[in-house]
This record gives structure tokens, sequence and C-alpha cells, in this order.
């Protein structure tokens, strides 16, 4: 961390007390609280007040590589052309949170030394700090967070800054697993684009879509394979790609952030000329069964073949592997790829399935992302104190929601003689409701670097004092448009009494299923459906809001969808088999024990 101070008229120094214990990488989580203090001396006498603030500050930069074809009169006066490579530079603000530490009166005397505490509750909405560079290239993007503090004086005395990067880690992933079945499919398997050998159906079960970087995830994997060409291998892999952008130009890059082999089982077995002959025969008519008949049995086959376990892979994330985000002008993907290997000159068949990469649930569990549970709290002092004839400084009053711990002097400050007069100012603690998230995108052929001096004014200028929202509908879709943690935003509406009577309790299932659509992160999807499911109506939800749920629900999420709801089906004896006709015969197959399980609740 790099402490910029100015040195003319006296020092500034900013010190930042270590995050709890157990965090990943000394970074900070969304969430926690980032405890530390603000140093000052003064050589002089202080003849001016001076404002003290400090203000921690978040953004998205990119730097985007690009060429453009030029062209020129050479000496000869012909004209020439000649590729040139451009950068075009962009920033948006991911978060400002303003903390406002008192005030220096006037005739506080040569050489003071003063003290600041404080403590901000960092958002839980907040991205990971990430950089990501373009392979080969000059084009890169990052994620950065920095706390800057200024004293802020009238007159000759000017402004003095200084200021300290962190490193912050999104909120942990759900403790809960968000299961995923790969809903079988058929690829016919062709010769040199051509020849037709037969197909392979395969299926999988991945156990968690959310994925703690470093974490393992087991994989499930079932493969039918009907055609005379042989299974040389299969793999499953979680790819990772980033894509970044400034104005009409972007920069891409794509990594594979973990790899590992399935084994070889009986079902990989190739047919026989002759096998094959009665299997196609049979698919064209022949045999007992229907084709749907022979369709649903070879489902049930890899169903039960997906979850015996016969044939798991444990992938692991690796450590380096970057944070998924769906920022302003950044935007990480993962996605888990398995891929059957069928030799040269025949196709390949393949499937992706979405997953996310995010801050391991377990540091949550840990009290990591806790507010410092299990450490010694520190001594505070009730109230503003000083050493010797200085003015103390004005702050705010102190909060006493949480503790803020003592921050050691810096360095420089440890040969000064003791009898230097002390001020400490009270406590400041600043909480989630004056951050202010998002911001306008900034961009240009050059890095402007920070916003200058007058960034500290605009951020103070756009402290957000949140008004109180109408409890309607169409604020709800709003408010979940720009929120980075829809569960909890749901959660937290249906815990409130007026949005119970004036939302919830009047919901109808077209409503219920634009609030699921509304829902920018897909993987909350089922969450948010299931936070309201309670307040529908009074508690009365029915079989029709799980299907309207179904319909807006992204496809590789429906049967977690309907796992989640169908306990909260008030009419299940007359509308499960509503329920069922909106479903494939996959989906039937992968909740057949929740239907189960639902009527013997009834």
């Amino acid at each position: 961390m790099g402490n910029k101070s100015s040195s003319s008229g006296g020092r500034l120094s900013l010190v930042l007390d270590a995050p709890p214990r157990g965090n990943e990488g000394g970074s900070y989580i969304a969430g926690q609280t980032l405890t530390g203090s603000l140093y000052a001396a003064s050589k002089d006498a202080v003849s001016t007040p001076l404002d003290v603030r400090a203000y921690l500050s978040g953004k998205e930069k990119v730097r985007v590589r690009y060429t453009e074809t030029e062209y020129y009169t050479d000496s000869k006066g012909d004209r020439q052309s000649r590729t040139v490579t451009r950068y075009r530079y962009a920033e948006r603000r991911i978060v400002s949170v303003p903390i406002r530490l008192g005030t220096v009166a006037a005739g506080a005397e040569a050489g003071t030394r003063y003290r600041f505490p404080f403590s901000i509750r960092l958002p839980l909405d907040l991205p990971s700090t990430m950089h990501c560079a373009e392979n080969g290239g000059g084009g890169y993007c990052d994620v950065v967070y920095k706390v800057k503090a200024e004293l802020k004086g009238r007159g000759m005395f000017g402004t003095k800054k200084t200021e300290e990067s962190i490193s912050v880690l999104s909120a942990p992933l759900p403790p809960q697993p968000l299961p995923y079945l790969a809903e079988p499919q058929t690829h016919k398997v062709n010769l040199c684009c051509c020849f037709n050998r037969g197909s392979i159906t395969f299926g999988a079960r991945v156990e968690d879509t959310s994925i703690g970087r470093g974490d393992a995830v087991a994989v499930d994997f079932a493969c039918k394979n009907q055609s005379t060409q042989p299974i040389e291998s299969a793999r499953v892999q979680v790819v990772e790609e980033v894509h970044w952008h400034a104005g009409a130009h972007s920069n891409y890059r794509r990594h594979i952030v973990a790899d590992r082999s399935f084994g070889e089982t009986e079902r990989w077995r190739t047919m026989e000329k002759n096998e094959m002959k009665e299997h196609r025969e049979k698919s064209r008519g022949g045999g007992t069964l229907s084709h749907r008949d022979r369709r649903a049995e070879m489902l049930r086959e890899l169903h039960h073949a997906i979850h015996d376990g016969e044939n798991r892979a444990e992938l692991r994330v690796a450590t380096g592997a970057l944070h998924s985000h769906e920022g302003g002008l950044i935007d990480v993907r993962h996605r888990l790829k398995i891929k059957v290997q069928t030799g040269s000159c025949v196709d390949n068949p393949k499937v992706n399935v979405p997953v996310r990469v995010g801050t391991p649930s377990r540091l949550a569990a840990s009290g990591a992302a806790g507010d410092g549970e299990g450490e010694e709290e520190p001594e505070i002092p009730a109230k503003a104190h000083w050493d010797g004839p200085a003015m103390p400084p004005s702050a705010p009053p102190y909060e006493p929601e949480i503790y803020v711990k003592p921050s050691a002097p810096p360095a420089e400050w440890a040969d000064d003689d003791g009898d230097v007069p002390l001020v400490t100012a009270t406590p400041v603690f600043v909480g989630t409701n004056v951050a202010v998230l998002g911001g306008n995108v900034v961009e240009g052929e050059e890095d402007k670097g920070d916003d200058g001096d007058d960034e500290g004014d605009a951020v103070f200028a756009a402290t957000n004092v949140k008004a109180e929202v109408v409890p309607t509908l169409p604020n709800l879709l709003k408010e979940l448009e720009f929120s980075v943690n829809a569960v909890g935003t749901v959660r937290g509406r249906v815990e409130d009494e007026e949005w119970r009577r004036g939302v919830f309790d009047a919901l109808s299932p077209s409503g219920y299923a634009s609030i699921i659509k509304a829902v920018s992160v897909e993987f909350d999807q089922p969450d948010v459906a299931a936070a309201i499911a309670p307040a529908v109506k009074g508690g009365n939800f029915s079989s029709d809001y799980l299907i309207a749920a179904l319909r807006a629900t992204s496809s590789w999420l429906r049967v977690t969808l309907v796992q989640k709801l169908l306990p909260f089906c008030k009419d299940m004896d007359q509308g499960e088999d509503k329920i069922r006709a909106e479903l494939s015969d996959w989906e039937r197959i992968c909740t057949q024990r929740d239907f189960d399980s639902a009527a013997k609740g009834r």
C-alpha cells in the first residue's frame, strides 16, 4: 500500500487495520467493517479551521487496445496506408462512501498531532478486486479500491491528501448449493461431416454451480454410445472469459481455470454393425416401444447413472481464477464445459453449463465475513480527549453500533517527542446507508488517473440520503434493476409489513413472473422466487404462480425452481397435473421425488 502524504506545512498519514483473521489473501470481505485512523501533524499554528474527511472509492478501470488503418502521403507524394495501435481508457465508479471525520479549529498550536479513528461498513454488493491483462497485448482491466483522506483548508493552506489501496473480496457465496442436472443431449456422430456413424447421448450433474475460488466441485457424468465410433475421452473444464470495453472498442481473454478427465465406463462401448442396424430399424418405428418410450427409458437409465456416482470427477478451481462479475465496463463469466472426444474428422459433442466463481462460502461460516467475532474487544474512549493546550477537533457523534479497533501510529512518529500534544477525536462509524453505488462512465484517449483535486468534493456532494420508497411493484422492479444482491433486496421487502400488504398480498402470477425476470444475476432466480412465495396472497401460493415462474426462469434453473416452490403450493390436488404438463420428460424424471414428497405433505 502506498501512503501518499504531503509534507508541506505538516504530515498526513493514513493507517488501516488488518482484515479479520482467516480472510483470504489479506483482503477485506464485502459486508465486513474496515477500521483505521488518519494521523495529522501541523508544523505551524492553525490559523483557519481545517476540514478533515476521508472516503472509500471503488472503480472499474480499463484500457482497450485496438488498431486502425492510417493513411498518409510518403516523400514521393504517393498515398500509403499503415496499421497503428491505439488505446482507449474508461472508468466507472462502483462505490463511494464519504466519512466526515471532523474539523480542526483555529488556534491549535504548532506541532500538535491529531488522530481521527474511523470505521466503514463495506456494502455487501461490492465486486472483488481484480486485474486482467490481454494475452500478448497492452489492454487490461481492473477493479480497484482506495481509502483516501484529505485535510482541506482555506486560503494559502490548500488541501493535503493521502491514500491507501485495499483489496476487497465479494460477499461469500450462499452456503446452500445450487446444483444443475444437464438434460441429456443426443448428438449425431458424423465422419468428415457427411457419413453418419450413429449418435452419442450424454448428461451430467454439477453438485453446485456456485464455486468458491480454490474449492472443488463434483461433476457426475453419464454417456450412452449408440455409434460405431469409439469414445477416446471425456473432459470437464471450467472456462473463464473476460470482456472489457471502452466506447466501441473491446478486448477479450479466455482462460481454463479447472480441468479433469472422466473415466471410461461400460456405456462407452461402441456398437457392432448388427447392433447399429437393429437400433436404426427401431428408430424408424420398429419394435414394441414408441420412440418417446425408448427416449424416456434411456433418460431414466442416464438419470440413475448420474446419481449413482459411477463416473465422478472432482474439479478444483484455480486459486488464481477471477471472481465472476457483471459490471458496467468489465464482464467476467465462467462456464463448465463437458466435451466428448470421438477422434479426428469426427464431430465431438459438448455441453456448457453456466457457473459462477466467487468467495468461498466457508469464509462466512467461519466468521471471517462477520465483524470480528471472537477477537478481543479494544477499549474505546467514551469521548474525545486531548493532552496539552491544543483545541480538540469536532466530529459527528459516535454511533456505538461497532467498536473501532486502535490503529498503530505511523512508523515515522515513533521518534517524536512524547511531550508533543496528541488530540484524539471521537471515533466515527459510517454504515452502508451513506454509500453511493454506481456512477457514469468516463472515457477518453488518455488515462486521466483519479478524478483530480475535486474528487473528494464530488464524493461528498453525491452523498446518498435514502428516500422512502413507496411500496409498489414498479418500484420493486426498479430496485432489482440496480441491485447486485437481489435476494437480500427481496427478503427485506418481504419482511416489511407495508410491502407485504401493498405489493405481495395483491401480487398476480404475471407480476410474480416479472419480479423473477428482473433479477439480473440468473443464479439468484430460484432463491428470489422462494423468498416471495410465502408472502403471495397472504400465504396462498398456488400452481398458477409456479407455472408463471417456470416460464420466466432461465431454462437450466427450472428443476431447482420446482424443487424450491413445490412445498409452498396450496392446491397440489388440482395443480399437480398442470405443473407436470409444463415440464419436459427429463424435468419430470428429475423432480419425481419432489412431487412424491409434496403429495405426502398434503
